[in-house]
């Protein structure tokens, strides 16, 4: 009842008020992203921070040599403890115009991880309000220790599932002051309008602290710096799978591969990484089940 992506992908894409994006604009989109990386591996370099492309990123890497062609985002991996340095330490090295918002962090949170923003664009879909936040990203995930134990990943996985749910059900209540079109793509369904009912019920009972502080409390449990058996993304969904332990040689050392016109950092085993992720990797997903972005309006 929870899982809002495809009811939200049908209605948007029956929506006169979006766009999906033109083929112009995620040429153009690809080639900012592409910037920005370049941006954020000098920081990283410079201080010894691990870290790779993750999830589609590293699939188009590998298989298309570059962007996957309808793909219009990127996503980085770091370690725990890196990725609280960059944000923590090291974030204001980056260019003025890419700012970090992150849970617990100096310039508050977007979403349950942490995103590289250029203020400077904008990138406006259903519930955004015109300042600097909504301007084209990059997120990156957190890789998080986690044990072998199979009762405390279980444990693990159902508190943080609820947080989760809490944290975004209060987003989506927040928003829905503010902005009716959400509203009226999901509801456009009657599978839609009763997870949007529930969800927004959910919001307000728990909207006693406002959607930030849900955020910052998702992070404060799910955060482990502590390597016992693996490594984990428990912010990356719901799918028990993120609470797992996978090994960290299949991440770092990361080392470099052609990606379009520059070389990006890549899992040590990247095949592996997308296997995990996506078992038959090398498929070629039809038309209608690839993933995109509908939007009000992007600036670059």
């Amino acid at each position: 009842m929870f899982s809002t992506k495809d009811i939200y992908m049908k209605a948007c894409m029956q929506s006169k008020e979006l766009h999906a994006m033109t083929d112009e604009e995620r040429t153009r989109l690809q080639e900012h992203l592409r910037k920005m990386y370049l941006e954020i591996e000098k920081v990283c370099d410079r201080h010894n921070l691990r870290m790779c492309t993750g999830y589609g990123t590293v699939l188009g890497a590998i298989r298309h040599k570059g962007f996957i062609p309808w793909d219009d985002d990127m996503d980085l991996l770091m370690p725990r403890e890196d990725y609280d340095k960059l944000i923590n330490l090291y974030a204001e090295e980056l260019p003025k115009n890419l700012k970090i918002y992150a849970p617990n962090s100096k310039n508050g949170p977007i979403t349950r991880f942490a995103k590289i923003v250029d203020v400077n664009t904008r990138f406006f879909g259903p519930g955004a309000t015109d300042n600097e936040s909504h301007g084209i990203f990059i997120d990156i995930f957190p890789l998080e220790g986690t044990s072998g134990n199979s009762v405390a990943i279980w444990l693990k996985h159902k508190v943080s599932c609820f947080l989760m749910l809490v944290a975004s059900s209060v987003m989506e209540y927040e928003a829905s002051k503010q902005d009716n079109l959400y509203k009226r793509l999901m509801c456009s369904t009657k599978k839609g309008t009763i997870t949007y009912k529930t969800r927004h019920e959910i919001g307000r009972m728990f909207s006693f602290f406002n959607s930030k502080k849900w955020l910052n409390i998702v992070e404060n449990y799910t955060k482990c710096s502590k390597v016992k058996a693996g490594y984990s993304v428990p912010i990356g969904g719901s799918d028990i799978k993120y609470f797992k332990p996978i090994s960290p040689s299949i991440y770092y050392p990361a080392h470099k591969v052609c990606f379009d016109n520059i070389e990006v950092y890549v899992p040590n085993q990247p095949e592996r990484h997308c296997e995990l992720e996506y078992g038959d990797w090398k498929w070629i997903p039809p038309v209608e089940d690839r993933w995109q972005h509908f939007l009000k309006e992007i600036r670059f």
